[in-house]
Order: structure tokens, then C-alpha cells, then sequence
């Protein structure tokens, strides 16, 4: 049914328009009891009227009305089988907008350039979003795209013009300053160590842009070399936090914006190199850039004491003689602690030796996606730096996310100690096609029997990452995906002590391996992803909760979303018992009104951290338990605001995910967001026609 939300009017309208406003509520009434008669042949006339009624609740700033209208023209647009029309996703992109829902705006901009690559309105908007979220130089990007490909005659060619103008004066630093400078340069007014405080968190990039506002800011740069001590060309993204500690939501996912891949001139790089001095902390190679010859010169020919990181770019021109000389260089090679190398398909076998021999004492090494390294190879450049099989390495986070050694790492590891000191291991398969690599298991799986053993693998794992080893859609025997899963189970990977677990997409997981799993490591885990498992269910969690009666999982963030084999009563039994959870993801699971109450008696009790985020999209949560969970976040926020003003950093909800729940309606999300506008939460909620 539609409704129409919006806030009651503390104040009776003037009687002087009382008469204007009766006049446009008949007509308006008129042409909704019109439509209801209109015959299948009309459809496009409906669409073209309801198009019309959208823009001018619109103009009078009736967004949710207007937002509500073009929902309808689109859904009947595509029942009848029409072609789509751009104008209506241009508009609801605009609406969005104004609603502040970016996420969905942006999706609506994008859908209207793949319908029209010359929209303007399309172009526009999603350049108008990418500013609204700080994302300069990818909308001035966007606004370059579409003066390309749009027609210059059109109406909103100049507008696109205007606001690349306007984003070009941004970001440049050289504009003219006022003229009490002195007065208004934060340089100048703030001392000198806040100053460089503030400065350390800009990118490098951007650094450089700075020392062109002034000869004071010059002189503060260039005479600071820890401002320089970390190279970093990438631009922060707004929701990395969130994405780092619910993977599996696809809709941050789907917002994250990857960093520019525009090519660093190896000037630049071999300047803030010189620039760091013996301050540099990171030597970072960016994406498509080559180290010359001159620059590596200039980094050797400076002593390095303070080097702890080497990260390379994927696309960066890499080689095993450039990382010889760079590690063999340096008078003092064993203060570098970290490398990572993910997917440089130049990284090789030779490139591996190198490390062990120069850096013996490496604690974080990544060489996720490098298919050439062959696991058996580094276990061997690591043999030939220990004592003997049976010593390790101090490699303490290890990375082979979609490596085609993920079995012989395991297996080999069952009779080697090389990495037992292993903390963090991420073996993760994003690509499924990595799975096509997997061939010749079978041996691996005899050599396991053979050195079968019951110790553990890693005894010292917290952090463990497993996504989409259990995905049914590559469960393929042709790829023997199976012996995979076997393999993962008969070496015991999931400890005692495991304080993170990340299996996304795990369709596929047997229910013995989950309730082994879980049983022993759940009393000290702190982050849990498991989703759409369809062998986890109620059972399971009404068995953890008998077994640690007496215990209140420490649980932060905990992802369940898609698991559709657990009920009500076994999320309510569960959650009860994780009053310390921040992040929580629900989506399409049996969550009811019992589960959302929970959440909100957490919420009111003071004494607990508190929900940062909380996705529980399509479930039968009701209206009435999302208002009471909203009040009492609005009462939390309000009595934190008023007693911790000395404190940091104050609890606010960052995001509320009620997408698709047909028992929440318009006016229970109208008090919703309401609600919540204080502490400027997102609020995503696609109430369903």
C-alpha cells in the first residue's frame, strides 16, 4: 500500500493558501483514482504521469512522495516488459540524493549511463555524489568521462562544465588566499607539532598539493621529514572500517570506490623519497609505476634505520634482480618486518630465495595471488635459513589468498614446523577460478595419511580466513574442490584460542565441521563470518548455549547473514548471550521482533559497548521494534553526548540496514529516520511494494 511519509506540521498552514493546498490535493487525488482505470494499453501514458506528479512533489520538496512515485514507474515499467527509460533513474538518483542515501543514488546514476551513455543528468549526479563523499579526483574523473561521451548540444552539457570548474578550483591549492592570511592560516596558528599532526594524515598526494598554498606551508613540508616517512598515493575510502568488519555485506562492497590507478611519475616517487630522509617507514611502489635505476640509487645511497615495510602495488613493474638489490642494499636488512607482494604476477620462486636469505627474520610476509611461487619452493628457501625441520620462522601473518598452494601448504605443514609462530593466515579464494589450478590433490591427500599426527598445525592461529573454500557453485570434481574441503577438515586449521573466523560463502560446509569448529574456539572468539551455511542450524547454537551456560561470548562482529537453516529461537537463545557485539549482520535470516528486542535492551544498558552497525534486511522484523530500537539509540546518544564531552570518541550508530522488511512501513521509517538524524546514521530502508 502506498503511503505517503512525512513529518507532522507543528503549526496550522496560513488560511491564505489553505484554498491552493485543497485544490492540489483533489487534483492530485483525481489522477491516482485515474490510474487505477487505466487499461494495459496506457501504460506508458501511467508511467509519463506518475513521472510528472514525481517531479513536482519534487519541486515543492516532497522527496519521499516523489521518491515513492518513480519507484512505482520503474516497477511497472519493468512488469510490462518496457524499455527502460533513463529519465526515471536520473530523477530517483536526484531524490536519493537529497535523501542522502548515496549508496543507492549511485546505483541509480550508474544504471541510467548503461541505459544512456550520454546522459548528462547520470553523469552529473553520480560526480555530484562522489564530491558529496570527498571523493574529489574520482568525480572530476566521472565529469571527464561524460563531457566524452555526451552530446554538446544537450541541456546539461554546460551544467557539467560548471561543476567540473568548480571541482578543479577545489582542488586546486594554488587559489588566492585572503588577504589576512596571517589570521586565518592554520599553519600559522596552530603550533607547530598539531600542525603536524593534522598534515600526517593526508596521503602523499596530497601533500604535495600542499606545499604549494603558501611558503610557510612549504617550509613546515619539506622541513618535516616524518611527514614524509610513509608514501602512500591511495585515497581513503570512507567505509573501509565497516567493510574490514562485516566482508560479506555486499552493499559496502559495492559502494567502496577503488583508488585512482593513474601512473606516479617515478620523479614524484624518487622526490618524496628524498624528501623522508632517514625517516622512511614505507617504501611504497604504486599502482603501474616502474622503480628506475636513479630512484633505487637514491634510496641505497641513504642509511635506512627506520624501514620497516616494502609494499608493492600489483600492477608495478617488479622483478627478483630489483628486489636483490633493493634488500641486499640496505646495511641493515633485519629491521623490515613486512612485505607484501599481492597478485604481482612477476613474483616468482627466485624472488622468494632472495627474501629468506636477506630478511631471515620477517614477521608479515603477502604474496596472495602470486600463482608462480610454488609452496613446496618456500618451504625449501626457508629450510636452508633454520636449523632443521622442525624450527620456524618468524613469520607471524602469512597471506595466500587465491593461491594455488593452499593444499600444499597445509599438508606440507603437517610434518614441517617452518610456521607454527603463524598468528594471522588468510587463505581466501575470491577468484573462483583459482580452483581450476587445484589438480593432482590426490597425492597430498596420502602424504597427509602418512605423516597423520595429532598436533596442531598452527598453534598460536587468532586469525583465520577461509572465504569461499566452501562455495557450492565451484563444487566441481573435475576441480576436486572435495579434497579441498577434506584436506582443510583432517588438518585441524581452527584451534583453541581463535579469536577471528571469516568463512564466507560456505554453502558447502558439512555440519560436523561446524559444530567441531565451534564448539572449541567460540568461548574466545571475538569476530565470527559464516554465511549463507545451509547445513548451520538452530541446533547447533541451542547446543553452544547448553555447553557454556555459564559464559557470555565475546563476540564484536558476528555475521550470519543468508544462513536460512536457523529459526528465531536459536538467534534469540544465541545473541542473548553476545551483549559485546558493535557490528552485527542478519540479513536474510528468520530474525524477528524477539531478536530486534534484544538489540535494543543491549543498546539501553549504558555499561556495554553498543551496536555501531546493524544489517537486518529482509526479515520479519516489524515497525513498531525498529522505532523502539531507534528511541533507544537516540536516548543513548543523547545521554553520551551529555556526560562523556571529555571523551574521544562518542557512541553513535553508523548504519541501519531495514532494506526489504515488508512488516516495516513508511511512516515507522519517517520516525526512524527522525530518530536517528543526530547522530547522522545511514538508513537504508527499500520498503517493498
Amino acid at each position: 500500500m502506498f503511503i505517503a511519509a512525512g513529518k507532522k506540521r507543528k503549526f496550522a498552514p496560513d488560511t491564505r493558501f489553505a484554498s491552493e493546498h485543497t485544490l492540489l490535493r483533489r487534483q492530485r487525488s483525481d489522477v491516482v483514482g485515474a490510474m487505477s482505470l487505466v487499461s494495459p494499453s496506457d501504460t506508458k501514458e501511467t508511467i509519463n504521469r506518475w513521472y510528472i506528479i514525481g517531479m513536482e512533489n519534487f519541486r515543492e520538496r516532497q522527496y519521499r512522495t516523489a521518491l515513492d512515485y518513480y519507484n512505482r514507474a520503474i516497477a511497472l515499467s519493468m512488469n510490462e516488459g518496457l524499455c527502460r527509460d533513463a529519465r526515471l533513474y536520473e530523477a530517483r538518483s536526484h531524490v536519493l540524493y537529497k535523501l542522502r542515501e548515496f549508496v543507492r543514488a549511485m546505483d541509480d546514476a550508474k544504471e541510467a549511463i548503461v541505459i544512456d551513455a550520454g546522459s548528462t543528468a547520470g553523469y552529473t549526479h553520480m560526480a555530484g555524489i562522489l564530491a558529496a563523499t570527498g571523493k574529489l579526483y574520482d568525480a572530476l574523473a566521472v565529469l571527464e568521462q561524460g563531457l566524452c561521451r555526451a552530446d554538446r548540444q544537450s541541456t546539461g552539457y554546460p551544467h557539467m562544465l560548471t561543476l567540473r570548474a568548480s571541482l578543479m578550483k577545489q582542488l586546486d591549492p594554488t587559489a588566492k588566499l585572503p588577504v589576512r592570511v596571517v589570521e586565518t592560516d592554520p599553519v600559522v596558528r596552530l603550533p607547530a607539532d598539531l600542525a603536524i599532526l593534522v598534515l600526517r594524515e593526508l596521503n602523499t598526494r596530497t601533500l604535495i598539493l600542499c606545499r604549494a598554498v603558501s611558503k610557510r606551508w612549504l617550509a613546515l613540508i619539506d622541513n618535516t621529514p616524518v611527514l614524509w616517512s610513509r608514501v602512500c598515493f591511495s585515497y581513503p575510502t570512507a567505509v573501509s572500517r565497516l567493510a574490514q568488519q562485516l566482508p560479506a555485506y555486499t552493499k559496502v562492497q559495492k559502494w567502496i570506490i577503488k583508488n585512482s590507478s593513474d601512473r606516479v611519475p617515478d620523479k614524484i616517487l624518487r622526490f618524496a623519497f628524498k624528501k623522508a630522509q632517514g625517516s622512511l617507514v614505507t617504501a611504497f611502489v604504486p599502482e603501474k609505476s616502474v622503480v628506475s635505476t636513479k630512484t633505487l640509487d637514491l634510496l641505497l645511497a641513504q642509511n635506512r634505520p627506520c624501514l620497516k615495510q616494502i609494499d608493492v602495488s600489483s600492477t608495478a613493474a617488479i622483478n627478483s634482480s630489483l628486489v636483490e638489490r633493493m634488500l641486499g642494499g640496505w646495511c641493515m636488512p633485519t629491521s623490515i618486518s613486512t612485505i607484501r607482494f599481492p597478485y604481482c604476477t612477476n613474483v616468482d620462486n627466485n624472488t622468494v630465495s632472495i627474501i629468506a636469505r636477506c630478511v631471515p627474520r620477517l614477521r608479515i610476509l603477502d604474496i596472495s595471488g602470486c600463482a608462480q611461487v610454488r609452496v613446496k619452493h618456500l618451504f625449501k628457501a626457508w629450510s636452508s635459513v633454520l636449523a632443521d625441520a622442525y624450527d620456524s620462522t618468524s613469520i607471524e601473518e602469512l597471506y595466500m589468498n587465491d593461491h594455488p598452494g593452499i593444499p600444499d601448504l597445509l599438508v606440507y605443514s603437517t610434518r614441517h614446523c617452518h610456521f607454527a609462530n603463524v598468528k594471522t593466515l588468510h587463505i581466501a579464494i575470491q577468484d573462483q577460478r583459482v580452483f581450476s589450478m587445484f589438480s593432482g590433490l590426490a597425492p597430498l591427500v596420502e602424504y597427509l595419511r602418512r605423516n597423520q599426527n595429532s598436533r596442531t598445525l598452527f598453534p598460536r592461529l587468532t586469525d583465520l580466513n577461509m572465504n569461499g573454500i566452501w562455495d557450492a557453485t565451484v563444487a566441481s570434481q573435475r576441480f576436486e574442490s572435495t579434497l579441498l574441503h577434506s584436506l582443510v577438515f583432517q588438518c585441524r586449521l581452527v584451534a583453541e584460542g581463535l579469536s577471528r573466523l571469516s568463512a564466507v560463502d560456505s554453502s558447502a560446509i558439512s555440519r560436523t565441521q561446524l559444530v567441531e569448529s565451534l564448539q572449541r574456539c567460540l568461548p574466545t572468539m571475538q569476530h565470527l563470518h559464516i554465511t549463507r551455511a545451509a547445513n548451520f542450524d538452530t541446533q547447533i547454537l541451542l547446543d553452544i548455549v547448553a555447553r557454556h551456560q555459564q559464559l557470555y561470548f565475546p563476540l564484536v562482529s558476528l555475521d550470519l547473514s543468508g544462513c536460512v537453516g536457523i529459526t528465531a529461537q536459536g538467534i534469540y537463545a544465541f545473541i542473548s548471550r553476545c551483549r559485546s557485539l558493535v557490528y552485527a549482520n542478519l540479513s536474510q535470516t528468520a530474525a524477528n521482533n524477539t531478536v530486534m528486542n534484544i538489540f535494543t535492551e543491549n543498546i539501553s544498558t549504558l555499561s556495554l559497548p553498543g551496536l555501531e552497525a546493524l544489517v537486518i534486511d529482509t526479515t520479519d522484523i516489524s515497525g513498531a521494534a525498529v522505532r523502539d530500537f531507534a528511541a533507544a539509540c537516540a536516548k543513548r546518544y543523547n545521554s553520551r553526548l551529555r556526560s562523556e564531552t571529555h571523551v574521544k570518541r562518542v557512541w553513535r550508530l553508523q548504519l541501519l540496514d531495514i532494506d526489504n522488511c515488508t512488516k516495516v512501513g513508511s511512516d515507522a521509517v519517517a520516525v526512524v529516520r527522525e530518530l536517528l538524524s543526530p547522530m547522522s546514521t545511514q538508513v537504508l530502508a527499500a520498503i517493498p511494494e
